[in-house]
C-alpha cells in the first residue's frame, strides 16, 4: 500500500499550493482500514447526521453527551433505537434529527438497511443509496464515506468550510464552485485525503 508520504509528494507535485497545508507529521485517519461492522457504521452516519449545519464545536458537545450513556458502539445503537424523544432533547440533539437517527438506528436492528453493503458500490452509486435515507443528503453520505468508510478520492463541494479554506489558499471566491471543484479535480485520486488536511489547516 502507498504510504501517506509518497501521497503527499504526489499531491505537491500536482499542486505546489498544497505545500502550505500537507504535513506528514499529522496523520490522517482516512489511510487507516475501514471497520466494516454495523454498529460501527452507524456510529459514523449518526455522528454526520448530528454535525449537519452546526459548527464542528457544538456538533462534538452534542455528540459527546448522546455517546456517554452507552459503553460501546454496538449498546449505542441499541440505546439509540429504543431511545425517547425526551432525553434526546437533553442532550441537545433537535426533533428532526433525532429522528432521522433513530430511524435509521431501527432498520439496522430489524436488518431492514445494511450499511456493510456500502462496501460493494461505486462511490457515486454509495451516495445515491445512502442520499435514499431520510436526514442524509450528498454532504452526509460524502462525510460518511470519507470518516467510515476511509475512501480516498471523495471531495464535498457542500462542505463550507474546505471552500472556505480553499478560498484562503487558491484566492478564489467560496462561492464559484466551478473553480473549486476544478482545483480539486488534481488532487484525484486522493481528495479525501486533501479534505482533511484542509479541515485541520482552518482548525475545524
Amino acid at each position: 500500500m502507498i504510504s501517506q508520504k509518497e501521497i503527499i509528494q504526489e499531491l505537491i507535485a500536482k499542486d505546489k499550493n498544497l505545500e502550505k497545508i500537507l504535513d506528514n507529521t499529522k496523520k490522517c485517519p482516512f489511510l487507516s482500514n475501514p471497520i466494516i461492522k454495523e454498529e460501527f457504521l452507524f456510529f459514523e452516519l449518526a455522528q454526520s447526521i448530528v454535525g449537519q449545519q452546526i459548527s464542528a464545536k457544538a456538533a462534538d458537545a452534542v455528540w459527546k453527551r448522546i455517546i456517554s450513556s452507552s459503553k460501546d458502539k454496538k449498546e449505542l445503537l441499541k440505546n439509540l433505537s429504543n431511545s425517547k424523544l425526551e432525553w434526546a432533547r437533553k442532550q441537545g440533539l433537535s426533533e428532526r434529527k433525532y429522528n432521522y437517527i433513530q430511524s435509521i438506528a431501527k432498520k439496522i436492528t430489524l436488518k431492514q438497511l445494511s450499511l456493510e453493503s456500502v462496501k460493494d458500490l461505486t462511490d457515486e452509486k454509495a451516495i445515491n443509496f445512502l442520499s435514499d435515507l431520510k436526514g442524509v443528503g450528498p454532504w452526509t453520505s460524502e462525510m460518511f464515506l470519507m470518516f467510515a468508510y476511509k475512501r480516498l478520492d471523495i471531495f464535498s463541494i457542500g462542505d463550507i468550510a474546505l471552500r472556505r479554506a480553499i478560498s484562503d489558499i487558491y484566492n478564489v471566491q467560496k462561492d464559484d464552485l466551478k473553480k473549486i471543484i476544478n482545483i480539486s479535480n488534481k488532487w484525484q485520486p486522493y481528495r479525501s485525503v486533501v479534505c482533511w488536511y484542509l479541515w485541520e489547516h482552518l482548525g475545524v
